[in-house]
């Protein structure tokens, strides 16, 4: 494969055994699915490239559409996890779906590699043993961002939209920005009218704001915020990430920086930048590359001849090699060593996120 550093070249496979479907589920549609699609045309990369240097392998990537809804997550999960030809699922994309299903594919000994699930307490709190994701997680990425705030500004103040990601990204930021955090508020999915909130934080005299949420929210919120005569710096976490962003913030989006575990596609190992516009005829976005490692993992496994749901799992937990986005293994609770997680900034120009600079996590 020229795009991977990871999975082993050449024809050949497993014969007979090098097969299987792998789900994957996110956000397909919906106001937030930038952050989604570009990871889902990521693993369809490296399963292209894969067929056609291994013949004999019949591999499926089914996509499932879940709208990002934990509600909608359920019954996808309850599918997959019966028909035992699904040997893998790629997802939840976002931590609630995650959350929501996780216990369901524990059950069925379905294993799941996340590409941009971040949420803490996914693999810090009620650990399932089938669960990985090969992003950095919120403490992480919140961690970086506060220190990033702090070091920038001298008044900060944190939105949050009560789910149970941004209300514990937030947590983290406001815990790491310390004395510099003004104030906060919290809003919610679906609001549309946030001028209590902007009233709040302007009658601090803020000059930053961080929001932690996602596009749909996050994108009216700004359009709002700059409507108030307000210019503080505008700092999201990577619910934000993605195209759905700055379009539902239209101009007013300029300037605005967003954090994100997640790597820039030019500085992915090999080709896999040059492949992906290749095949898409558009640069990767949002978690791409993490999609094609994760589905690299599991293609890897399956070339093995691990055509079970248990050798498969077996074969993800004693993972231990590179992708395109970083060294892959994955602790006892399925994280990546910390210590292989970069943060970055992505500074929106021109309605597209522009890699920033790489900030340290706390």
């Amino acid at each position: 494969m020229t795009a991977c550093g990871t999975t082993n070249a050449g024809g050949g496979g497993g014969g007979a055994a090098c097969k299987g479907k792998i789900g994957f589920m996110g956000a397909l549609s919906g106001g937030d699915a930038s952050v989604v699609l570009p990871s889902r045309d990521g693993a369809k990369l490296a399963l292209d490239q894969f067929k056609a240097q291994n013949k004999d392998c019949t591999v499926e990537m089914v996509e499932f559409d879940t709208e990002g809804d934990p509600d909608k997550a359920g019954p996808v999960a309850a599918k997959i996890a019966t028909d035992t030809s699904f040997v893998g699922v790629i997802g939840g994309a976002f931590s609630g779906e995650t959350r929501a299903t996780k216990k369901t594919y524990q059950e069925a000994g379905v294993p799941m590699i996340s590409q941009s699930a971040t949420a803490t307490d996914l693999t810090q709190k009620d650990v399932v043993k089938v669960f990985h994701r090969v992003v950095g997680y919120d403490d992480l990425q919140g961690g970086a961002a506060g220190k990033y705030l702090a070091g920038k500004y001298s008044k900060v103040f944190v939105v949050d939209d009560g789910t149970t990601y941004g209300a514990a990204l937030g947590d983290k930021v406001r815990a790491t920005a310390g004395s510099k955090v003004v104030g906060s508020d919290k809003v919610q999915q679906k609001q549309t009218d946030f001028s209590a909130s902007i009233s709040k934080m302007n009658a601090t005299g803020a000059d930053a704001v961080f929001y932690a949420g996602y596009a749909n929210e996050g994108g009216p919120f700004l359009k709002q915020l700059r409507a108030s005569g307000s210019k503080a710096a505008f700092v999201g976490g990577d619910g934000l990430y993605g195209e759905d962003f700055p379009k539902a913030a239209g101009a007013e989006s300029e300037g605005a920086t967003i954090t994100c575990p997640c790597l820039p596609a030019e500085k992915a190992k090999g080709n896999f930048a040059k492949d992906f516009k290749a095949k898409y005829n558009t640069d990767p976005g949002a978690y791409a590359a993490e999609g094609f490692d994760a589905m690299n993992i599991f293609l890897q496994g399956i070339k093995a001849g691990k055509s079970s749901r248990k050798d498969l799992l077996d074969f993800v937990n004693s993972y231990d090699q590179d992708g395109v986005t970083k060294h892959i293994k994955f602790d006892a609770n399925g994280d990546v060593d910390k210590s292989k997680v970069s943060i970055y900034t992505y500074v929106i120009k021109s309605g597209k996120l522009t890699a920033g600079e790489e900030i340290p996590s706390a």
